[in-house]
């Protein structure tokens, strides 16, 4: 009985410390303009991002700074190894501007959440930015 209630009791420890395990990565960046980024569209200001794995996937949770409150969860497409800083990269694509990628030089990580168009599907003249995004200390 004493070993079945010191597994629970180990189970369970485990079990808590992986729901508070700290992210993978938090930083911030801020948004001079509206972007979308993924399903979300995010008006301009600052933004507190962490990484969170969640079973087998990694995701992003992008939270509003000014409210504190979550505007997105997002998983990247793909990823690669990063060359750089850290930094948002935004397409410009006519008059919108979409998060195509997020470089962490910290992780040696770009992930990817925005494909490029299609060899078949027509090419608008696209214009790139990168953004700055700092580590949290």
């Amino acid at each position: 009985m004493k070993s079945l209630i010191s597994k629970a009791l180990l189970c369970a420890a485990f079990l808590t410390a992986a729901a508070f395990a700290a992210p993978i990565y938090r930083g911030s960046f801020t948004l001079p303009y509206q972007a979308q980024w993924g399903e979300a569209t995010l008006p301009s200001g600052d933004y507190a991002i962490r990484f969170q794995d969640i079973g087998s996937r990694v995701f992003i949770v992008v939270k509003e700074r000014r409210t504190g409150r979550e505007v997105a969860l997002l998983a990247a497409k793909s990823t690669a190894d990063a060359t750089g800083s850290s930094a948002l990269h935004i397409v410009n694509r006519g008059h919108r501007h979409v998060i195509s990628s997020l470089s962490l030089a910290e992780l040696n990580e770009v992930f990817v959440y925005e494909s490029a168009p299609a060899g078949g599907e027509e090419r608008e003249a696209l214009t790139t930015q990168t953004l700055p995004v700092v580590a949290a200390k």
